[in-house]
């Protein structure tokens, strides 16, 4: 699916979702997918149906990045379900007004 999706309805959000996916191309990583169900870095094989809002391969790793506001709250129950699903993976939360 595009990269150019939002991952909400903050526009500060998806501008730097959209920032970090050319730093991440331009530094190499690959698999990058935006609000898709969360996939492993070895085979690509679905891991949950959860949807991180970006996900990437670098350098034989998965990581996830999920992008929240500074009252949601949310953050800790997506790292949670994500290295649930996978424990060898990277979770990244960045906090964007």
């Amino acid at each position: 699916m595009p990269t150019n999706r939002p991952i909400g309805f903050s526009p500060t959000q998806n501008a730097q979702l959209q920032a970090d996916i050319r730093y991440l191309r331009d530094i190499g990583a690959t698999n990058i997918r935006v609000n898709q169900q969360q996939l492993k870095v070895d085979n690509g094989q679905r891991m949950g149906t959860n949807r991180p809002d970006l996900q990437f391969d670098y350098n034989g790793r998965r990581y996830h990045v999920e992008y929240e506001t500074p009252t949601s709250n949310r953050g800790p129950g997506h790292q949670s379900r994500i290295t649930s699903n996978d424990p060898d993976t990277e979770v990244i939360l960045l906090i964007v007004p």
